[in-house]
């Protein structure tokens, strides 16, 4: 009489190459997941990086804007805008004075009136803008401050900045059949960032129409004969 086959304990190398391939394949389809989770988290945080930094340059470009005058005492007060294209990309030079408040720095003396320009350059990647802001302290003295220069954006692809002068929107500011230091009435300012997306603002020039009211120091002459 045959004894019937009794298996014994255990796994054949069959079964645990199936459950490794199975095991495999749950692993990678984790793997993928938690990778894809921190692409999206580096990709969020990285966007969110980029609207903070526009945020903060229209805040202080519009800030600055804010407190722009020009006087007739002084030409090299009046306000200027230049747009070039920097590898295709639009890219503008702005010029103005200022009034701004002392930022405590007591490596400078206070100065209630300020020069300012931005400006952009080629960013270290070779094919994104950077803006950079210049400040001159005491602009109209003759033992000039050197100026200080900083880096306020990066990795944008256009800078733009268009004036209004009552009646259009102007690229560069010309003043062909106006006062030499004629001021716009609004500015808009334009960024691009690296994805193509656009932001702008407008500011109001409050100064504006004022310029013969303004002194030499830069303070406003009272009202009277």
């Amino acid at each position: 009489m045959t004894r019937p086959h009794v298996r014994c304990g255990g796994f054949t190398l069959l079964e645990i190459l199936l459950a490794l391939s199975v095991l495999s394949v749950i692993l990678l389809l984790l793997l993928s997941a938690f990778t894809g989770a921190a692409r999206v988290r580096e990709t969020l945080s990285a966007r969110s990086r980029g609207f903070r930094q526009v945020r903060l340059v229209l805040d202080r470009v519009g800030t600055d804007l804010m407190g722009a005058f020009a006087t007739s005492a002084r030409v090299e007060s009046a306000l200027s805008l230049r747009e070039d294209q920097l590898s295709g990309m639009p890219a503008a030079t702005l010029t103005f004075t200022a009034f701004q408040l002392p930022d405590g720095d007591i490596g400078h003396p206070p100065a209630e009136i300020v020069k300012i320009r931005y400006f952009p350059r080629i960013g270290a990647d070779g094919v994104t803008l950077e803006v950079h802001r210049e400040q001159s302290d005491l602009p109209f003295i003759e033992n000039k401050i050197a100026p200080r220069e900083s880096a306020v954006a990066d990795g944008l692809r256009g800078f733009r900045i268009e004036l209004y002068d009552g009646t259009t929107w102007v690229k560069e500011w010309s003043t062909e059949g106006k006062a030499k230091t004629a001021l716009p009435k609004k500015a808009a300012v334009t960024l691009v960032d690296a994805r193509g997306e656009t932001y702008r603002r407008e500011v109001a020039i409050r100064l504006a129409g004022q310029e013969g009211n303004v002194t030499y120091s830069g303070r406003r002459r009272p009202a009277g004969p």
